[in-house]
């Protein structure tokens, strides 16, 4: 185990920095795109107003008594909201905003990984760690959403930034309160990442007594902490309802469902939606079984834009299948999967324009946990290729999506 895992983190955060920004610049994509959005939404706030005036495009946006409104939580304006306050909003870059951020999730994973196998609730090597970070880093599709400055990548990766300090907090430092904050606020970007709860409580509970006469207090423990560190996620659903009453004069309405979302897209919302079975159908081919698509034109393969197994992005994790729940630890990562899922198979589209499953960033921190503890300490050769062959299909995602 690293003795000095500051250091490596910091190397960590530096490495997959220059991967994620010589991706972008390799294909000339370091600009901000026109659907950014969240920039020009710090910039209202900034003036005092929750919609975009003069918006470059409109595409996914809510209109709303003549104005325009990003329908998506605010966690990443807020999040650019001091730079713009102090230097303006033209010299603020989506793309290198989202890569920094991109670059301290895969760090805070190493981080989480390493803190739990510290304390001896994961049995790994330092080896073992770094394939898995790598795995998280250049192994998923988080490598490609990581380059990209878009409104919908900037809100998904943001959201995996809070979500993991909310569980390495809960790994280092075990405080109920801080663990929930964090979480509260990865919640003002996606509210659907609520259900990571329960690996939070799972890895807290791993932290007290075992034996058999502490057992009552224990769980006293680990029900209290739960508690304490829900009250934070409270106050932020309150404060997301709040926010949507002041927009849209009524507190449940999120402007989904007015969205001026892609042509093919607004039928089924209008017909079934935003959440409905009718979906779980296409968002199970999507999320574990949809492979390429046959293009005529060049003759031969290419990702299917509407969403790829998680299987052929990011093989190793058919590891999974290995983690017992067998301890809190366990028990909370596949309780959080599980939950996480739910919305996901019910949502009114695979997540349209992608290379992947993109929504599968929102339960990469359990599948992170989970692939872990079904890792032996010393990480077999054959994970091993399917790492390297997950790098490699992601390296081509990369490659595919910015040309």
């Amino acid at each position: 185990m690293n003795r000095h895992p500051w250091q490596f983190a910091i190397l960590i955060f530096c490495v997959a920095g220059f991967v994620y920004w010589g991706a972008a610049r390799a294909f000339h994509h370091l600009n901000t795109p026109d659907v950014a959005y969240f920039n020009h939404l710090a910039a209202a706030f900034l003036r005092g107003e929750l919609y975009l005036a003069d918006p470059p495009s409109t595409h996914d946006l809510t209109l709303y008594a003549g104005k325009w409104y990003v329908p998506f939580p605010p966690l990443p304006a807020l999040l650019m909201l001091p730079w713009i306050a102090l230097f303006g909003l033209p010299t603020l870059n989506t793309t290198l905003f989202c890569i920094l951020l991109g670059a301290l999730n895969v760090t805070l994973v190493y981080l989480l990984l390493h803190t739990l196998a510290a304390h001896r609730q994961l049995q790994l090597t330092q080896s073992a760690l770094v394939w898995l970070t790598v795995l998280f880093g250049v192994g998923s599709v988080h490598w490609y959403m990581a380059t990209i400055g878009s409104v919908w990548f900037v809100a998904q990766v943001a959201t995996v930034t809070f979500v993991a300090l909310a569980t390495w907090s809960a790994a280092a430092n075990r405080s109920p309160w801080l663990t929930g904050i964090a979480l509260a606020l990865a919640m003002t970007a996606r509210p659907n990442v609520l259900f990571t709860w329960p690996l939070l409580c799972g890895i807290a509970i791993g932290y007290l007594p075992h034996s058999s006469e502490a057992q009552n207090s224990r769980w006293r423990a680990g029900l209290l902490w739960a508690v304490r560190s829900a009250i934070p996620m409270v106050i932020a659903l309150t404060l997301l309802l709040l926010y949507n009453y002041a927009r849209f004069d009524d507190p449940l309405n999120f402007g989904y469902r007015t969205e001026n979302v892609a042509a093919t897209l607004a039928p089924k919302l209008q017909t079934y939606g935003q959440f409905n079975v009718h979906y779980l159908p296409k968002n199970v081919w999507a999320m574990w079984l949809a492979g390429p698509q046959w293009n005529e034109e060049i003759n031969f393969w290419v990702p299917n834009p509407e969403g790829m197994s998680l299987l052929l992005t990011t093989p190793a994790l058919i590891y999974l299948g290995r983690a017992r729940a067998r301890t809190p630890l366990a028990i909370g990562a596949w309780l959080s999967l599980i939950l996480l899922m739910i919305p996901l198979l019910l949502y009114y589209n695979t997540g349209w324009w992608q290379f992947g499953y993109r929504f599968s960033l929102d339960f990469m921190l359990p599948v992170m946990v989970l692939l872990a503890l079904a890792t032996p300490p010393r990480m077999s050769w054959a994970m091993r290729l399917l790492i390297v062959a997950g790098v490699v299909v992601n390296a081509y995602g990369v490659y595919w999506w910015h040309r």
